[in-house]
């Protein structure tokens, strides 16, 4: 016997014994030695596909019909993975050589009729199962695909027949019968679809699939205990089905019983643990619950067993979102889509990637593409229209949304979005429209009652302002924002004993978030200052950074009062005394860095973040004001930009990083990049004329010259000696 008839052999035995590995290094061998040899290439190719090895699986088939043109079977599988990866062309022309030859070919008919449905010629496939009923009359794959044709056109007592005649014509075949009982379900006739498989069951009572169906049935018909029951009853039929286990869990997770969800989904994994579908499966079910380390274990498991699985990809490039390692997620989802540039998900995820790493430019070319391949992704439509108003690009904005409630009428980020770009456009009353129609929707989602308040407050209407804020912390008492906003109104009215109080209390609902309990003190810090209180007010912001020293505003607020004390040389001696006592702390660095901002040395100033930043590189003050001093001084905007992103993607919604990364998107001539940082950093600092200038140039190089004059204007109007404001004027002149 030849050498490579007995690796070949040796294969088709492993094979048989389901170890696919085994069968894989077995024909390849025999291939080494013969690479024509057409019988190991057929093996190995049917190998692969057995492990989900697709790709692979082509590539033999396709030398399989290079090496023998007339091997039908390999070019019908050719046909197949061309039509399953829509480029159906080429499919129908392996098709069409096929039934030259061959015209009675059942199979490859089968694939012609799914050819034609792909390029929507329902003619052609009404005519192609017609036709494979006349050359068997058995063929009840046929019957039910004109039955589903006439269900699509609405003509359901047609269908109905057609399920019925191929009932007749295979009698003993499970899935007609299972059609009918679809079919009532769909047309909602749940008497006749509970009789069919009912009937089913009692003819197969050991039938495990028949059963899982009974047992989804019940679920949707909210009769759990009756669903739980029969499912568990397939298990106890066949113990060594991975099946029932996996359907039992996805029914105890629906049914929010994690804890028997997990003990399925690992007796699935005790039985199949090589398994991928399996451990990607459970890997989602844990990152959904939040489980993210154990979904990292599974994941790892996944890609030791099949290093390049596309599904596990695609979760761990979303599990990298999560963890704001936008690089990183970004470098998956790009192989995802070379390998398949027409998948929707990694498209979706790399601009929505890119819009939480604030590259909205290049987030809108992927998602842009996105909605190209599928004109209902409702979340791309509605990031889309976010971008949108970022740029200002009202009628486009508005034109996602409303797509998105053509689809979703009652979709509450849709209309607040709506209300949203209402609110840009200063149609208040209209706003506040859209707002008090969501609190009706949603009664328990804080976010309109949140809009509400902005809106009374921009209308002076302060108690109805108040009212509206205390509603939104009464649903979510961790919403910061909101509870800014609250403080900020009672310091309107020199209520400052109230807001003190109301500080000390939220403080004690925070020990969990240190972020938070940070922003509060800085809050206290700005009411003792409004209250002349400043060296409380030290002690507050002092406690601020102490908490949480990746916080901002603090130390700014810090130079601040030392500035108007005439004290930023002592404070500057005590901080450099810190340091020689303890050189390893980042913390006053930031300070001294921020002190020598201010008195205009920015040369000290970059060289203590630099410090800042040797001792704790993912420092997100010191990566911040180094970005913008770089920019400032016109020194390597790349650097910057580096930076700048480092600090978005550690704190996102923090709106002096947005100026920043603004600022350096501006100066780098990427206007609708900056415009829409721009914006999100002025809703925020609405009292900065710094920002409003930025946004007002950025306007003015993009060509929006309306707006560049509003925001110029407004800068001017809140201070005329910002650095900056003379070439606000200059701008202004041109205007």
């Amino acid at each position: 016997m030849e050498k490579k008839t007995t690796y070949f052999e040796k294969g088709n035995s492993y094979f048989e014994k389901g170890e696919y590995k085994s069968a894989v290094l077995e024909f390849k061998n025999a291939i080494k030695i013969d690479p024509e040899y057409v019988a190991a290439h057929l093996k190995l190719a049917e190998t692969n596909l057995k492990l989900g090895n697709s790709r692979e699986a082509f590539q033999e088939y396709t030398t399989v019909a290079r090496l023998d043109p007339e091997n039908t079977d390999a070019q019908m599988k050719l046909a197949t993975f061309l039509l399953l990866g829509k480029h159906t062309k080429e499919s129908r022309e392996k098709l069409d050589a096929i039934l030259a030859k061959d015209p009675n070919n059942i199979e490859a008919l089968y694939l012609l009729a799914g050819n034609a449905g792909a390029e929507k010629n329902m003619d052609e496939v009404v005519g192609t199962f017609e036709k494979i009923i006349s050359l068997d009359k058995k063929q009840t794959k046929a019957y039910l695909g004109l039955a589903n044709i006439k269900m699509q056109t609405q003509q359901f007592d047609e269908a109905e027949a057609l399920i019925k005649k191929a009932i007749e014509s295979a009698p003993d075949e499970i899935q007609p019968p299972l059609v009918l009982f679809r079919f009532y379900e769909y047309r909602q006739d749940f008497r006749q679809a509970e009789d069919t498989i009912k009937k089913l069951v009692e003819d197969k009572p050991d039938n495990v699939e028949l059963l899982l169906v009974l047992g989804n049935y019940y679920y949707k018909q909210k009769d759990v205990e009756k669903a739980e029951s029969t499912i568990l009853k397939a298990i106890q039929i066949d113990k060594e089905n991975v099946k029932p286990y996996m359907v039992a869990a996805e029914f105890y997770d629906v049914s929010g019983n994690q804890e028997k969800a997990i003990s399925m989904y690992q007796k699935a994994m005790a039985m199949m643990p090589d398994d991928v579908g399996i451990l990607n499966t459970v890997a989602t079910f844990y990152y959904k619950n939040r489980k993210y380390k154990d979904t990292e274990e599974l994941l790892d498991r996944i890609f030791t067993l099949r290093p390049k699985f596309f599904p596990a990809m695609q979760l761990k490039g979303e599990l990298l979102v999560l963890k704001r390692k936008y690089d990183e997620a970004i470098s998956i989802f790009n192989e995802l889509i070379t390998e398949e540039p027409k998948a929707v998900q990694p498209n979706y995820f790399l601009g929505f990637t890119y819009f939480s790493k604030g590259e909205p430019t290049l987030a809108k070319g992927s998602l842009l593409k996105v909605v190209e391949l599928d004109p209902k992704h409702v979340k791309a439509k509605l990031l889309l229209a976010e971008i949108y108003l970022r740029e200002r690009s009202f009628g486009l904005a508005m034109k996602e949304c409303n797509e998105v409630l053509v689809m979703e009428p009652e979709s509450y980020q849709a209309r607040m979005l709506l209300g949203s770009i209402k609110m840009v456009e200063k149609k208040i009353d209209e706003a506040k429209a859209i707002f008090e129609s969501l609190t009706k929707l949603d009664p328990e989602n804080p976010s309109a009652y949140f809009r509400l308040g902005i809106v009374h407050r921009l209308n002076q209407e302060y108690d109805l302002a108040m009212a509206n804020f205390n509603k939104a912390l009464s649903i979510n008492p961790q919403l910061i924002d909101v509870f800014s906003n609250v403080i900020s109104l009672h310091m309107m009215k020199n209520e400052y004993d109230i807001a003190l109080k109301k500080c000390d209390d939220q403080l004690l609902k925070m020990d969990e978030f240190p972020l938070m309990k940070a922003v509060i003190h800085q809050l206290k810090g700005e009411v003792y200052l409004a209250s002349k209180a400043k060296d409380k007010a030290e002690t507050s912001f002092n406690e601020a950074i102490k908490i949480y020293p990746e916080y901002m505003k603090p130390y700014y607020a810090l130079a601040k009062i030392y500035m108007s004390e005439n004290r930023v040389d002592k404070a500057i001696e005590q901080y450099q005394s810190v340091i020689a006592k303890n050189p390893d702390q980042a913390e006053p660095h930031m300070l001294l860095g921020t002190l020598y901002e201010l008195k205009k040395n920015m040369e000290l100033s970059e060289e203590h973040y630099r410090k800042a930043l040797d001792i704790k590189p993912d420092f997100v003050p010191a990566a911040n004001n180094l970005a913008y001093i770089i920019a400032e001084r016109n020194g390597n905007l790349d650097e910057a930009l580096k930076y700048a992103q480092m600090a978005k993607e550690k704190n996102p919604d923090e709106p002096g990083i947005m100026d920043t990364l603004g600022w350096i998107y501006y100066k780098k001539g990427l206007y609708g990049s900056a415009i829409g940082e721009l914006l999100d950093s002025t809703e925020q600092l609405g009292q900065n004329p710094v920002v409003h200038y930025h946004l007002g140039v950025a306007y003015y190089k993009n060509g929006n010259l309306k707006e560049a004059r509003t925001m110029l204007e407004k800068a001017l109007s809140l201070s005329d000696t910002f650095e900056g404001a003379e070439e606000a004027r200059e701008v202004l002149g041109k205007l």
